[in-house]
C-alpha cells in the first residue's frame, strides 16, 4: 500500500508492498469464522487509524487527509492556521454587526423625537410666516409721510374785497397807509393724519363740526366778526382741501371753511379747526402787534415772506409753522406738520407762547 511519510520537515513516499493485517483479511481466500473475522477486522481498522503517519495535522479531519498531492499536502499544513484565522474573521463579524445594530437602536431611539418636534414646529410656524409680511416702523413712517405730502397746504392768492382794490400787503412788509383798505386773503390748510381717537359715525359736517368745536379750546368767538361753517366734501374747492380761512391782514373778522372727509375723526376735525383759526389770530393779532418779528428772532429763522404769496403748500413757511403751534396748543393738534422747524417745547414755547394767546381788539 502507498503511504505518506513526514520527518524534520521534509516528506518522502513509499511503497510498501508488505500486506498488512487487514489486506490479509479481506483479500485472503481461505474460509474464516465469521464471529473471528469481524473481530479481528475492527482490530485492524483501530490498528490502521491510530498509525500517526496517516494524518499530518492534529485535529485534521477531511477528504484529502489521505491524498498524496501538492495541494492536499498544502491544506494539511495550513490547516491550524486557516482555522485560527476563521475564528478571527468571525469574531470580527460578530462585533461589527453587534456594532451596526447598537448604532441603529441609539439612532432610533434619540432621533426620532427631536425630528418629530421639528416637523411640528415648522407645521406650527410656517402657516403663520406665510399668511401675512410684517411692516416695518420705517416703512410705516414712510406711508404718513407720502400721505402727507398729498394732503399739502396750499394758500390761494388773495382776492379783493368790494370796498377796494388794493393787493394785501406781504407778510414783511405791513400795510401803512391809512387810506386803502387791506385786502382779503383766503389761506386753505391740510393737515396730516392727527392721532386717531373716536372714529367718525353718520354724522352731517354741522354735527361733526359741533362736536369737534368742543375740543378746541380758544375762545373764538371773541374774535369780532369772525365764523366759522361746516360743508361736505364735495363742496371742497379742489382734492385735498380740509379747509380755507378768509382773512384781512391787520384787522380781526373773516370766515373760515371746513370740509368734512368721510371717515373722519372728532379729533381729526378739532386739531384742522384750531389750525384755520390761528391763521385768524396770526392776521388779526400777531401780524399787527410786531409778534411775527418776535417768533423770527426766537426761531432765529428770518425767511423773505412769512406766508407764501401763492397757490401752494405753507410747510415751509412760517405762516403754516404758527398755526400748527396754535392748533397743538389749544386742540389735539396737528402733530409736527411743519417742515422750517420742530413744533416748539420748553424754552422756546414759554418765549412764542404770548402770541399763542394774544389780545384781539
Amino acid at each position: 500500500m502507498d503511504s505518506t511519510l513526514t520527518e524534520n520537515g521534509s516528506s518522502a513516499r513509499v511503497v510498501d508492498s508488505t500486506p498488512s493485517t487487514l489486506d490479509a483479511l479481506l483479500f485472503e481466500g481461505k474460509p474464516q469464522d465469521l464471529p473471528e473475522a469481524d473481530e479481528n477486522l475492527q482490530s485492524a481498522f483501530r490498528q490502521q487509524l491510530d498509525t500517526p503517519d496517516l494524518v499530518l495535522s492534529p485535529g485534521y479531519v477531511g477528504p484529502d487527509r489521505r491524498a498524496t498531492g501538492l495541494r492536499a499536502r498544502l491544506a494539511r499544513a495550513t490547516f491550524g492556521t486557516r482555522r485560527s484565522v476563521l475564528r478571527f474573521e468571525i469574531l470580527v463579524v460578530a462585533v461589527v454587526a453587534a456594532l451596526v445594530t447598537a448604532s441603529l437602536l441609539m439612532v432610533t431611539a434619540g432621533g426620532a423625537t427631536p425630528a418629530a418636534s421639528r416637523i411640528a414646529a415648522t407645521a406650527r410656524t410656517d402657516p403663520q410666516a406665510r399668511t401675512r409680511p410684517a411692516i416695518t416702523p420705517a416703512e410705516a413712517a414712510a406711508a404718513a409721510q407720502a400721505r402727507a405730502r398729498a394732503r399739502a397746504p396750499k394758500v390761494k392768492a388773495a382776492t379783493p374785497t368790494p370796498t377796494t382794490s388794493t393787493p394785501a400787503p406781504t407778510a414783511t412788509v405791513p400795510a401803512v397807509a391809512a387810506t386803502p383798505a387791506p385786502t382779503a386773503a383766503t389761506t386753505p390748510v391740510t393737515t396730516p393724519p392727527a392721532p386717531v381717537a373716536t372714529p367718525a359715525v353718520a354724522l352731517t359736517p354741522d354735527q361733526m363740526g359741533a362736536e369737534a368745536l368742543t375740543l378746541v379750546r380758544y375762545p373764538w368767538q371773541n374774535i369780532p366778526g369772525y365764523s366759522i361753517q361746516f360743508f361736505p366734501i364735495a363742496d371742497a374747492p379742489s382734492p385735498g382741501f380740509y379747509g380755507n380761512t378768509t382773512f384781512t391782514w391787520g384787522s380781526p373778522g373773516g370766515t373760515s371753511d371746513l370740509y368734512v372727509y368721510p371717515g373722519e375723526t372728532v379729533d381729526q376735525l378739532a386739531g384742522i379747526i384750531a389750525f384755520e383759526i390761528g391763521h385768524e389770530v396770526d392776521a388779526a393779532a400777531v401780524e399787527p402787534q410786531g409778534g411775527q418779528t418776535q417768533i423770527e428772532n426766537v426761531l432765529g429763522i428770518h425767511p423773505a415772506s412769512w406766508a407764501p404769496n401763492c397757490d401752494c403748500a405753507e410747510q415751509g413757511f412760517l405762516s403754516g409753522w404758527y398755526a400748527a403751534a396754535f392748533s397743538n396748543y389749544w386742540s389735539p393738534g396737528v402733530g409736527q406738520w411743519s417742515t422750517i422747524a420742530p413744533e416748539p417745547s420748553g424754552a422756546t414755547l414759554a418765549a412764542v407762547e404770548p402770541w399763542l394767546n394774544p389780545t384781539i381788539s
